[in-house]
Parts: structure tokens; sequence; C-alpha cells
């Protein structure tokens, strides 16, 4: 999630003292979703059970938690890979896209911010500084100047031993939940 460090789903938001937003060259949102997008639990909005098959296979019980951030969703293969899926609303902090900027940007071991916009939203990349390889990305989409959305994305040896872009792929992803987002705006 934005702002986490170590573990997919654990975080850490540092307690800001700006009030303009964005800041720390977190780009704006041109085009905001209206906040109610992301009411509820990602396990019943995010992506729905066909789309989680289509990317991780057959899963496990999606696994919800509420963060410091906002509320989770878990998926993960029960192929015995370790893939998986987390989607998180970053409902609390009302920093949107600038709370990665400011706190992941300057310690992770890979920052992408020239992904393409995911339907027009802005979005960033990144790989935590504990990764042993790139096995794991988190892009995170903001929807407004104060709200995004998380995807961390782990993929399986069969993907890693491919050379496929985590970051690439979790895009995908993030586009997926965008458009179930936008459907319910």
């Amino acid at each position: 999630m934005a702002g986490c460090g170590g573990e997919r789903g654990s975080a850490s938001p540092a307690l800001s003292s700006v009030a303009a937003l964005p800041h720390d060259g977190a780009p704006e949102v041109g085009n905001p979703l209206p906040a109610t997008v992301l009411d509820g639990s990602p396990c019943d909005s995010a992506l729905t059970a066909e789309q989680v098959t289509g990317y991780l296979g057959e899963t496990r019980a999606p696994k919800p938690d509420d963060t410091v951030l906002g509320r989770t969703c878990d998926w993960n293969s029960s192929s015995g890979s370790s893939a998986g899926i987390l989607v998180g609303y970053d409902t609390k902090t009302g920093e949107g896209l600038s709370l990665p900027y400011k706190n992941e940007k300057p310690k992770a071991k890979r920052w992408v911010d020239d992904l393409e916009p995911i339907q027009g939203y802005p979005a960033v990349g990144y790989v935590d500084t504990g990764t042993t390889d790139n096995r794991t990305c988190v892009i995170v989409v903001g929807i407004s100047d104060e709200l995004a959305y998380t995807v961390s994305l782990s993929i399986g040896d069969s993907a890693v031993q491919a050379g496929k872009d985590t970051c690439q792929l979790g895009r995908g992803v993030a586009d997926t939940v965008l458009t179930n987002l936008k459907a319910r705006a």
C-alpha cells in the first residue's frame, strides 16, 4: 500500500503538516472521481471473482482488513505459487498520490513514475527496499488529489522466470480495478 514499508498490507503513514495538495512532486488529478467509489470493502468492489480467477487462477477466500490507510482485500493463489493481489482504498490519509511520493519515493528500491496514466488518472509504481527480487510491485492510482487506491501484485515463479515486469502487470490489474470503480460513480 502507499505509505507501506516491509510486507504487503503493513502501513505507517507519516503525519503531514502540508495542507496544499498535491505535494512532493505528485501529479494533480484533473478529473476526480467521487469519494463514494471507495466506499465499502475492496473485496466487494475492486475485482469480480471472475477477474481474480483470470489473474491468479483458483484462489483462497479473500482476506479483508482495515488498516491505518483504509480498507484492503488480499487474494492469494491456491496453486502453491506466491502469486497474489492486494487492493487497498486509501481513504484515511487525505493525501492521495502525495503520500507515496512523500513516504515511498525516497526509499523505494525501484520507483516507476513514468507509468502511462490509467484511463487518464495518474499512477506510480514502486518496489519496496526490503524486496530481494522484483516479484512484488505496488501501483498507486490517484482518483482525486485526496484519494487513491493501491494494487500490490506479487507474481509467481513462472512469471519471474519469464522475466515479466511486475509493475507493468500490476498496471493492468489497476486498470481493471479503475474500470470497476468508475462503474460505481
